[in-house]
């Protein structure tokens, strides 16, 4: 390959991951960034892994989803890297933080999320973000920088 590779960090948020629990794979994401960028690395918040893990003790989809999740981690289909982070807040907020952190270093940082007050707070500060069309059953790439 020539040139300069595009990595991308993929920073995950509990919809999308417990999107990725309800479909069993993250190959979506793959697709929606296909063209933007070579390779991905998917970066999991420790605060959002535990929310994730809350929620896998709830009844009904979204546990169901969840500890699907945590299952497809646990036998190694999906290797994230897991972050540790300071306290931020709500996981929203250590997302936020965090991926402008990456930005800042000259990363390039994508965010995966379905919550619309994220996706309205990425597109002020300049981030892209990927967010799941239930129509079309899959994420699109919806802002870029």
């Amino acid at each position: 390959m020539s040139g300069t590779s595009r990595l991308c960090r993929v920073v995950l948020d509990t919809s999308a991951l417990l999107i990725i629990g309800e479909h069993g794979s993250t190959r979506e994401i793959a697709d929606a960034l296909e063209g933007v960028c070579d390779s991905l690395t998917l970066v999991i918040l420790k605060p959002v892994l535990d929310e994730v893990s809350r929620i896998a003790l709830e009844k009904g989809r979204r546990g169901l989803a969840a500890r699907l999740f945590l299952k497809l981690v646990g036998e190694g289909y999906i290797s994230p890297e897991v972050v540790e982070v300071k306290a931020c807040g709500n996981t929203d907020e250590c997302v936020l933080k965090y991926a402008l952190e990456l930005k800042s270093s000259g990363e390039r940082v994508i965010v995966a999320t379905l919550d619309k007050e994220l996706s309205e707070r990425l597109k002020e500060v300049g981030i892209m973000y990927v967010t799941w069309w239930y129509s079309r059953k899959r994420f699109t790439l919806s802002s870029s920088p």
